[in-house]
């Protein structure tokens, strides 16, 4: 299980396709790599993914997870950042909605506007039956990332991205234009698809 709240970013080294999949190598810090051991879960950009190798260097490490599914990691681009989230221990204070790590679908970047104060407003459209489930206040996960819907018309979600949000993660380095992984609060799917069965 995962929150969406972001305290470390990486870098995608290489996006190898082999016979069974794919392996994704990521760059990060050797403070991060001290927390994590061989076949913990974390979630890259919020695709949750094993880690099956670590490697120690002076100043960085690597890291290698597996994929069985090279679609699955073909937006890893080599030298872009990813965000990164281990998943949630036994015990830990859970400061709002769980996430599973795998994304519910992809929503394309319209626009990010720079504010004057250092937040920014970033706009998604969202194709997919679920937008009719959503509303202002919800909480999804953009790239792995726990943001609040700032405002939504039809397939349109805006949001506000704070400064920390942006020094912390990806998302500020997002282009119009581009898909972003989102995942839904896991709730709203579940009662979607009971309003769905029942015709509703």
């Amino acid at each position: 299980m995962f929150t969406g709240l972001i305290k470390e970013t990486g870098i995608v080294e290489t996006v190898n396709p082999i016979e069974s999949g794919a392996e994704l190598i990521i760059q990060i810090s050797p403070q991060f790599a001290a927390e994590i051991q061989i076949k913990s879960h974390i979630a890259i950009d919020g695709r949750v993914l094993t880690v099956l190798h670590k490697e120690d260097y002076t100043n960085f490490s690597f890291l290698k997870f597996y994929a069985s599914n090279l679609n699955k990691v073909t937006t890893y681009l080599p030298k872009r950042k990813v965000n990164l989230e281990r998943a949630m221990r036994l015990g830990q204070e859970v400061p709002g909605t769980f996430f599973y790590g795998i994304p519910t679908g992809q929503v394309k970047v319209i626009s990010l506007d720079m504010l004057p104060e250092g937040k920014s407003i970033l706009k998604v459209y969202f194709e997919d039956k679920l937008t009719k489930y959503l509303s202002t206040m919800d909480q999804v996960c953009l790239d792995g990332v726990l943001l609040q819907i700032k405002d939504i018309t039809d397939h349109l979600i805006c949001f506000e991205l704070y400064p920390s949000t942006l020094s912390l993660t990806n998302l500020g380095e997002r282009q119009v234009g581009e898909f972003l992984k989102v995942e839904i609060d896991p709730l709203i799917v579940k009662v979607s698809r009971i309003f769905e069965k029942l015709n509703l």
